[in-house]
């Protein structure tokens, strides 16, 4: 549906998948992410798309894994990869960028407790990031809105570019949800998004 969404707003869509755990712990499933990218910026001429404008979007663990390779150049370097050459900007819906882990399944998915800043992308901001959109809804109770403010802080202090948008009454699956027909209550998740994306490629 995403891919639908965004194909009637003319973008070319890449919906990629990535090994999840128990299969794979982190950061295997950040580096396949990194090679989709890779793929795209090679390929994606072939499908009439330019590689110099390639929007990195995600909802909750797809925007953790997006916004650590907007983060941390180091994943696409690992694939031969400059990040300033291959991502435009990025837009996360929920994600959990700066949280420590507190359960069995994410103490093991990235533990040990000595690879947790690895984890968190307020870790690598250094103000050279591309632009970043940072969306949620304030009825999420999945995901705390203290993962947005605390990368929007360290964005800011190392002045980067940060926008945010809080959405009144949306939980953390109505924010994707806000991309189909079932976004019954008018959430402006697209048209933001698109104005976002646009604002970049002038």
């Amino acid at each position: 549906f995403v891919g639908a969404a965004f194909t009637e707003q003319n973008f070319i869509v890449v919906v990629p998948d990535y090994r999840k755990y128990p299969g794979v712990r982190f950061p295997e499933f950040v580096e396949d992410g990194a090679k989709a990218l890779a793929w795209v910026y090679d390929h994606i001429a072939a499908y009439q798309g330019n590689p110099e404008r390639i929007h990195v979007a995600g909802h909750s663990s797809g925007a953790h894994i997006g916004a650590l390779l907007t983060a941390d150049a180091g994943y696409l370097a690992k694939e031969g990869k400059d990040r300033s050459q291959v991502i435009r900007d990025f837009a996360g819906l929920a994600g959990p960028y700066a949280f420590t882990p507190d359960e069995p399944d994410l103490e093991d998915m990235f533990g040990p407790p000595s690879n947790y800043p690895n984890m968190q992308v307020t870790t690598f901001i250094d103000g050279r990031q591309p632009p970043m959109l940072l969306l949620y809804g304030d009825a999420d109770r999945t995901v705390k809105v203290a993962n947005l403010e605390r990368l929007e802080q360290r964005i800011k202090e190392q002045g980067g570019l940060v926008e945010k948008q809080i959405y009144p009454g949306v939980g953390h699956r109505d924010l994707a949800a806000a991309l189909t027909w079932l976004n019954l209550r008018g959430t402006p998740v697209l048209r933001d998004m698109k104005t976002f994306f646009q604002s970049n490629v002038r």
